[in-house]
C-alpha cells in the first residue's frame, strides 16, 4: 500500500466501496486530498483544507471488517483492551477515493478501510466536533415572532411534515400545529407518530381543566408563573404536548419563553449569579395521596464544554432549600435574578390556543406558564403529554436515511 500524494488523490467517483457497517447516511461533498501518517496516527488534508488527525487506536477500534464488527447485529466485537497497541504500517486512498490502512502488531498485519462520507461525518478536529455539535436557536418575542409552525395533515401524512416539526423542535424548542381535529385523545395520535408516550405520576396524559379539589396548580383557574414541568423527577420529561380541546372562557392565555436565551443574558450580566445556580443544587417535591417524587438539581445544566443543557426552575414544585449557612442569602438573590428576568415582557412569547392546535416544546429549555382564567365564562380544556427526545432524534435519523 503505498502513501497518497496530492496527485493520488484526484479521484472524481464518490462511490465508497467500503461499507462501514452504520445505516446512517454515508455521504460528503468533500473529497480526501491527501494523506499522510505515522506510526500513531494518519493526518487526512480535505478538500476544503481541513485536516483530521486520526489517531491509530481509534482507527484500529472502528475497523468495520467481519472480524470487528457482528455483520448482521451491527456492534462492535472488537475490544482494543485485549489487542496489543496497532502501529500504522500503510496509510492511502483506494480507487473510490475511501482510506485504506494496513496495522501491524505483535498479533500480525490488520488491514482496515473506511469510507470517506463516515471520515468526515466522525472526524475528530475542533471544526468537526463544532458541526455535530446542536445549534439552537435563542429567542426573545421578538425573534419568535414567526413561530415555527406545521399543518396537523402535512405532519401525519407527509415525511417532509414530520421532519419539519421534529427539527423546529430542537432548534427552536417550539412548535405550533394547526388545523387538527379538535377532539378529546386527537392528542394521543399526534404524539405517537412522533414517538412513544413516556407516562407520568398523571398517566400517559392528563387534561387541563379547573377542578374543585385539584392535586396540582394546573388544575385551578389561577395565573401561573413560568416553569419547566416536573422538576421534581429526577430526569423530567424532554417535550410536552400540549393541545386545545376547547378553549372558550375568559383569560388562559399561554406564555413562554426561551430559558436558554434567559440564562445565556445571565451569565453576561451577571456571572456570579449565574455560576451560583448551575453550582448548587434546588430540591423538588411533589406529593399527593398516591405518590411522593422528589429530586434536586441545579436550576441550570451545563455541559462539559459549559454550553447550557437545560433549566429547571418550578416554584410550585420547589422544595425546601437546602444550602450552607452562608449561602443561603446569596442563593436566594441569585435565583431571584433569574425569576425577575422570566418575568420581563421581552423574553415572552404571548398566544391563545385555539381549538384544534397544539403547542410542543422542549420542557428542558422552554418555560410556559398562563394567564388566570374565570371558568365560569366558558369551558377551557386543553390535553397534554410527553415524549422523549432519544425517539424524536431516531425519527429524525430514519427519514435522513
Amino acid at each position: 500500500m503505498e502513501e497518497s500524494t496530492p496527485g493520488d488523490a484526484e479521484t472524481t467517483s464518490a462511490i465508497s466501496k467500503v461499507d462501514m457497517g452504520d445505516l446512517a447516511a454515508d455521504r460528503t461533498e468533500h473529497r480526501i486530498a491527501a494523506v499522510d501518517r505515522t506510526d500513531d496516527e494518519v493526518i487526512l488534508r480535505w478538500s476544503d483544507t481541513r485536516l483530521s488527525r486520526l489517531h491509530a487506536v481509534w482507527l484500529r477500534d472502528n475497523c468495520p471488517c467481519a472480524q470487528c464488527r457482528h455483520l448482521q447485529a451491527l456492534e462492535r466485537t472488537y475490544k482494543f483492551i485485549d489487542h496489543a497497541t496497532p502501529r500504522i504500517a500503510a496509510a492511502g486512498l483506494d480507487a473510490s477515493g475511501d482510506l485504506m490502512i494496513r496495522f501491524e502488531s505483535s498479533e500480525g498485519p490488520h488491514e482496515s478501510g473506511y469510507s470517506t462520507g463516515w471520515l468526515r461525518r466522525h472526524c475528530p478536529s475542533l471544526a468537526g466536533r463544532t458541526e455535530r455539535s446542536p445549534k439552537p436557536n435563542l429567542w426573545t418575542a421578538t425573534e419568535i415572532r414567526d413561530l415555527p409552525m406545521v399543518d396537523f395533515a402535512d405532519y401525519m401524512t407527509s415525511d417532509a411534515g414530520l421532519q419539519a416539526w421534529a427539527e423546529a423542535l430542537f432548534s427552536w424548542g417550539i412548535v405550533l400545529m394547526r388545523n387538527a381535529p379538535a377532539e378529546s385523545g386527537k392528542l394521543l395520535q399526534i404524539a405517537r407518530h412522533a414517538g412513544p408516550i413516556r407516562p407520568t405520576n398523571f398517566g400517559d396524559h392528563y387534561d387541563v381543566v379547573s377542578m374543585p379539589n385539584p392535586n396540582a396548580s394546573a388544575y385551578t383557574a389561577m395565573a401561573l408563573d413560568l416553569h419547566t414541568d416536573l422538576a421534581n423527577w429526577r430526569w423530567p420529561p424532554d417535550f410536552q404536548l400540549l393541545f386545545c380541546v376547547r378553549n372558550d372562557a375568559a383569560g388562559g392565555g399561554s406564555v413562554l419563553a426561551d430559558g436558554l436565551k434567559v440564562a445565556e443574558d445571565l451569565r453576561r450580566e451577571d456571572p456570579d449569579a449565574f455560576g451560583l445556580l448551575t453550582e448548587h443544587p434546588v430540591e423538588f417535591r411533589f406529593h399527593d395521596q398516591t405518590c411522593d417524587i422528589a429530586a434536586s438539581a441545579p436550576t441550570i445544566a451545563l455541559g462539559s464544554a459549559g454550553n447550557i443543557e437545560r433549566i429547571r426552575f418550578n416554584n410550585w414544585l420547589r422544595g425546601t432549600m437546602s444550602l450552607p449557612e452562608d449561602l443561603m442569602a446569596p442563593f436566594y438573590d441569585a435565583l431571584g435574578k433569574f425569576w425577575l428576568r422570566l418575568r420581563d415582557p421581552r423574553y415572552h412569547l404571548n398566544l391563545r390556543l385555539a381549538a384544534g392546535e397544539m403547542l410542543a416544546y422542549d420542557n428542558r429549555r422552554v418555560l410556559h406558564g398562563r394567564e388566570a382564567f374565570d371558568p365560569n365564562t366558558g369551558q377551557r380544556h386543553l390535553q397534554g403529554c410527553y415524549i422523549t427526545a432519544d425517539d424524536v432524534l431516531s425519527r429524525l435519523r430514519l427519514l435522513d436515511r
